[in-house]
């Protein structure tokens, strides 16, 4: 199969599981790049302004909004999704250009209020779905909320077998809206190239590098990671520029990774399957005195948020855990994960976000994609009041 018979296959398979035509949707290298490429049509147009998004979410989805040369401005989070779903009017001013609608952790629930409170304002709502590939916020009549859908196959995504791979979905209502904007971004996300050499190396080689570092003793790991990186063998997840507020220039797909998105998109009915037991194993069987359950819907999650009673407790539990030998997250702790060097970069004041500063440090993410018996595991061992 050549680069473009693949491209088009992910692109009717990405049609058909969202119900959406193959021609609106765009492929690229790291969902970062799509982004980029959505905010730069933004910035040629209106040469400058803001995009509001949340703190509480990866440094990858903040950079492509500082290297388009717009400023984040950050509204704080539902404490029952996680993430933004709904926005003060002060925020917002003539300069406005964007709001970001984040998924976290895949937690989709009713966006509808965000989605009118964008339209009514003439903001363009860029879908942050890259916990929930191919799940996408929807009216009640199934209309697609979001002008931009933005969707990930990369690292610690719900797609394990593709470690790499982006796509972007196009809204064609948008081209009613503000056709200018509309042709501008598809023009940017359809001129992407293909990775050179040396990208295509580190992407097809990326689980054997990563392998040969996990394998290595706790102690050396972060020096032999840098040196991995320096000699160009590892395509990290977040390069140390990114925590400057830097990212490299978009790229496309190549075949290599059209196939990996293949094979995961292939088993993505099985993955969502068990992961939206495990959330109802978890809602339905885990209680403590010492946490709260985040949600009750039964979402199949990236991984499963719970919120401690305070920061001591959160970590013991997350060093039981870990020593038990399940890999937990502390999603996003810190906030615009894994940190930026310097907040002032990134605009960022934290009496801003009061309810993402507290949230962060007393968030703990349990795993999905287990076997539903270890799973039952993880819940008696976090369940004990002791």
């Amino acid at each position: 199969m050549s680069f473009e018979e693949s491209s088009k296959a992910v692109r009717r398979k990405l049609a058909k599981l969202t119900d959406t035509d193959p021609n609106d949707w765009y492929l690229c290298m790291k969902a970062r790049f799509g982004m980029a490429c959505v905010f730069n049509a933004l910035r040629d147009i209106k040469s400058y302004g803001e995009v509001i998004t949340t703190p509480y979410t990866c440094i990858t989805s903040i950079n492509p909004i500082l290297t388009s040369g717009l400023k984040p401005v950050y509204a704080d989070i539902d404490p029952e999704f996680l993430s933004t779903t709904s926005v003060k009017s002060a925020l917002v001013h003539p300069k406005t250009l964007a709001i970001v609608m984040q998924h976290t952790l895949g937690m989709i629930g009713d966006k509808t209020k965000l989605a009118k409170f964008a339209a009514d304002r003439n903001l363009l709502l860029v879908e942050d779905a890259a916990h929930c590939v191919t799940r996408m916020a929807r009216s009640k009549s199934g209309k697609i909320l979001a002008d931009i859908s933005v969707h990930s196959f990369g690292v610690e995504k719900v797609l394990t077998t593709s470690k790499f791979g982006g796509a972007i979905y196009v809204n064609p209502e948008l081209k009613k809206k503000n056709k200018e904007l509309y042709e501008q971004i598809c023009v940017k996300l359809g001129q992407l190239k293909e990775p050179d050499h040396f990208l295509g190396f580190r992407v097809r080689t990326y689980r054997f590098h990563n392998g040969v570092l996990q394998r290595m003793p706790k102690a050396i790991k972060p020096g032999f990671r840098s040196l991995q990186i320096k000699l160009g063998l590892l395509e990290p997840a977040i390069y140390p520029f990114e925590q400057d507020g830097q990212q490299d220039a978009p790229k496309n797909t190549n075949n290599y990774v059209n196939e990996k998105m293949l094979e995961s998109l292939s088993k993505l009915k099985m993955n969502y399957m068990r992961r939206e037991a495990n959330v109802e194993l978890y809602n339905k069987h885990m209680s403590s005195k010492h946490f709260k359950n985040v949600t009750s819907l039964n979402e199949p999650l990236l991984a499963y948020p719970i919120l401690f009673k305070d920061q001591k407790k959160a970590q013991a539990a997350y060093e039981m855990l870990s020593a038990s030998g399940y890999f937990i997250r502390r999603w996003y702790d810190p906030l615009i994960y894994p940190g930026p060097k310097s907040t002032k970069r990134y605009y960022y004041n934290p009496e801003s976000v009061p309810v993402a500063e507290d949230i962060s440090k007393r968030v703990l993410c349990l795993p999905t994609d287990l076997p539903a018996i270890e799973t039952q595991k993880i819940i008696k061992l976090i369940s004990q009041d002791a």
